[in-house]
């Protein structure tokens, strides 16, 4: 698995170049404004974006024919598959870190309650899980000719949130409400036991495919 994870590592780093900086102007961004709604979407598109980097490392090795090379390698398929989603959890954990950081900075500041700080802590590791987990099911299920369609759907749904949420009628007042309850635990909570039952799916899936 370490021979597959410095592959990645090294055929990544063009797209780290990318996404990472990103992922850094979006998130600072989101400590930009008070309104909690428009941090939300700013938080969202850094935590979703963040997260398709190991698909975009899937797809690369794809094209490359990577994938056929690492099934030579002890383990094969499997490991192909748990490099894919360990890389997923790194990106996850580091984006964590780094938004709660900056998320609790502004609350010692005083721009925003201790509670939103949480809730937007919380938010964007559920968020980065997710995205991952639904792109990286489906391109092990799909293949990435297939299952890059989700892709881009979840890049058009990430880049339409501001728009979606004002249809939903979401708004500050809501979103405090629910910032200051228990149940902002529960959103990294579900999005780890949804990815890690779509990461046990996907290796299943990548087994049986033909590459």
């Amino acid at each position: 698995m370490k021979a597959i994870l410095l592959a990645d590592l090294y055929g990544s780093r063009k797209n780290l170049y990318i996404y990472i900086p990103l992922a850094m102007a979006f998130m600072a961004l989101a400590i930009s404004t008070a309104a909690t709604v428009t941090s939300l979407t700013f938080a969202l598109c850094a935590s979703a974006g963040a997260g398709m980097l190991p698909v975009v490392s899937m797809g690369s090795a794809e094209a490359s024919h990577w994938d056929r090379y690492a099934q030579t390698l002890p383990g094969g398929k499997a490991q192909a598959v748990n490099a894919r989603f360990l890389e997923a959890l790194a990106v996850a954990g580091a984006l964590w870190v780094y938004g709660t950081a900056l998320f609790c900075a502004k609350a010692a500041l005083g721009g925003w309650t201790w509670a939103e700080a949480r809730f937007l802590a919380a938010f964007v590791p559920a968020i980065c899980l997710l995205s991952s987990s639904l792109c990286l099911g489906a391109v092990c299920r799909l293949g990435w000719a297939r299952g890059n369609i989700f892709f881009c759907v979840t890049i058009c749904l990430v880049g339409a949130s501001g728009a979606v949420s004002s249809l939903l009628g979401v708004s500050d007042a809501g979103l405090g409400n629910f910032a200051g309850s228990a149940a902002v635990l529960a959103l990294p909570v579900a999005a780890g036991a949804f990815f890690g039952a779509v990461w046990l799916l996907s290796a299943r899936w990548y087994e049986k495919r033909e590459l």
